[in-house]
């Protein structure tokens, strides 16, 4: 292919691409009869179409700020957006190249979600990334830009694998065709001096990139969770949940609800699901307590209601509500289809692939289960209350420790130890079933306090001053890690083995926390404490 000339015009592009279902205008428009639509010279009209909005002039929104305070009124002022989008059929694909604020033109509940995204990649120079979009799944799911001066590898911008989702991606390209610089996420944008009649060059060899799966040579886990755009399938997911509302079928068992970020348990008495002083805050919050009477259900269930209903948080020490969410971002569900499963989590659909789905599911499968240590049945108190009853349940082999904060790093950081210590090599960190957020919060306490003992003598010595003289650990050396356990605990009524009771995000950080412990040389297990009837 001939090089272009440096000297040519260089023009800014955005290019979707939809899916292949899609085989007219009408299929990629929201509403091509509300556009002005123009013939390509040299083109076919279902090969290559502009289609334009005429632009409105208006007054702009500041302007009445000053309405009767001016000697004289100011004219001239006037705001205006044009739009224009392009279609081109390149071999039964459809591009759309957008100007303006055209992408409001398009269903895009049918474009390729992740085809700017896979073209960046598969383009990019591996060590010459500019900035990436991620959205974590660490604790709570979280969203941030991470830019770099310089441009680097993946590996500067600390990305981790088992708990971020790369959205979007910059940085400078290889292929000099694609212009210098590219990014990508949904759509695609880079800078070129092609012409209207290259465009269909130019399409071909988006394709070629985008089917292209060189980027799993660099980056495996693209694709093992994806964020789900396309409002078509999510429409189809929040069928299939309020259906399994409805008719309360096997994956009725699967919905949970959550606070849908992390909270302070200790500052919180309850949940209600009204505002009124009559409910009395209950300590979890479960779908069927809030669902109207069968009789009722399906007349007033429905994804709309789910949206319009409330989960109120109560704070300890005055009852009043602290916080509110709506019901619909309260809910944990998981639902297999086809090759792949989805989660909804936090108001957010995320799917995941099925191979990385069942690879994480054998390696939580090889985590040991506890069993030397026979832990009462929870009666509903609350956790310090269940951790001394356990306590007390086998003196002579245990610690308390719950609540006995240890300082570390400097600044008002602080961090229980562990829950319980049993026979002076156990450490048990014990936390309620209350979705992935606060199961996350458990595991990495946890690392976090097994980390610091193992690296950082005064931390050691910080926790031996909250150990009887029996149990306090050798000051002089360093911690022997293989010595000891690292146990997570978790109260649950769920009738499943522990291994079968975390959502996916939990498998997924509980794997990572695995991982870490192993190569600390700790050994790790957990266990689960039932409750009682």
């Amino acid at each position: 292919m001939a090089r272009r000339k440096s000297k040519d015009k260089k023009n800014r592009l955005c290019i979707y691409l939809f899916n292949d279902t899609c085989s007219c205008w009408d299929d990629v428009l929201k509403d091509s009869s509300a556009l002005d639509s123009y013939s390509v010279s040299g083109t076919s009209d279902d090969v290559m179409s502009l289609f334009s909005r005429k632009s409105i002039s208006n007054p702009p929104k500041w302007l009445s700020f000053f309405d009767g305070v001016l000697d004289k009124d100011i004219e001239g002022l006037y705001n205006s957006s044009s739009s224009a989008v392009l279609l081109v059929n390149h071999n039964g694909r459809i591009f759309a190249f957008t100007f303006g604020y055209a992408r409001g033109f398009l269903n895009l509940g049918v474009v390729e979600e992740d085809f700017g995204l896979k073209v960046a990649l598969n383009s990019i120079e591996q060590e010459r990334i500019r900035s990436v979009d991620i959205k974590n799944l660490d604790t709570v799911v979280r969203q941030s830009k991470v830019q770099t001066l310089q441009a680097g590898s993946v590996d500067n911008f600390g990305l981790n694998p088992e708990r971020d989702i790369l959205n979007a991606v910059t940085g400078i390209s290889k292929d000099e065709y694609l212009g210098k610089h590219i990014s990508g996420a949904t759509a695609l944008h880079i800078s070129v001096p092609v012409k209207v009649d290259g465009l269909q060059e130019l399409c071909a060899r988006l394709l070629e990139r985008f089917a292209d799966k060189t980027y799993q040579e660099y980056f495996p886990w693209v694709d093992h969770i994806k964020d789900v755009k396309n409002s078509v399938l999510i429409e189809e997911l929040n069928g299939t949940l309020v259906n399994a509302i409805l008719e309360k079928d096997k994956d009725f068992e699967r919905i949970f609800l959550a606070a849908p970020e992390l909270v302070d348990w200790e500052k919180i008495e309850g949940f209600k699901f009204s505002e009124s002083d009559e409910e009395e805050p209950r300590e979890d919050i479960h779908i069927s307590d809030i669902l109207p009477p069968d009789a009722e259900l399906k007349d007033k269930v429905n994804l709309s209601w789910l949206k319009r209903q409330f989960v109120y948080c109560v704070g300890a020490n005055n009852d009043e509500i602290v916080d509110s969410w709506h019901l619909y971002s309260c809910i944990n569900y998981e639902v297999k289809k086809g090759d792949s499963s989805y989660i909804l989590t936090s108001g957010k659909w995320f799917e995941v692939d099925a191979k990385y789905a069942g690879s994480v599911d054998d390696e939580i499968k090889s985590i040991p289960i506890y069993d030397r240590f026979a832990f009462p049945e929870h009666e509903g108190e609350k956790e310090d209350v269940y951790n001394k009853k356990a306590y007390d349940s086998d003196t002579s082999r245990c610690v308390l420790m719950d609540k006995k904060l240890i300082p570390y790093g400097g600044g008002q950081n602080k961090i229980e130890f562990c829950d319980l210590l049993i026979d002076k090599k156990d450490f048990i960190h014990v936390k309620r079933f209350r979705g992935s957020s606060a199961l996350s919060h458990l595991f990495f306490q946890g690392l976090t306090s097994a980390f610091l003992l193992k690296t950082e003598m005064r931390f050691l010595k910080e926790v031996n001053k909250k150990l009887p003289s029996s149990c306090k650990f050798d000051e002089t050396v360093t911690v022997d890690a293989s010595q000891y356990e690292v146990v997570f605990a978790v109260i649950s009524k769920v009738k499943k083995q522990v291994r079968d009771i975390f959502p996916f995000f939990s498998r997924v950080s509980l794997l990572h926390v695995y991982k870490q412990l192993l190569a600390y040389d700790y050994k790790v297990s957990i266990a689960k404490i039932s409750v009682k009837k």
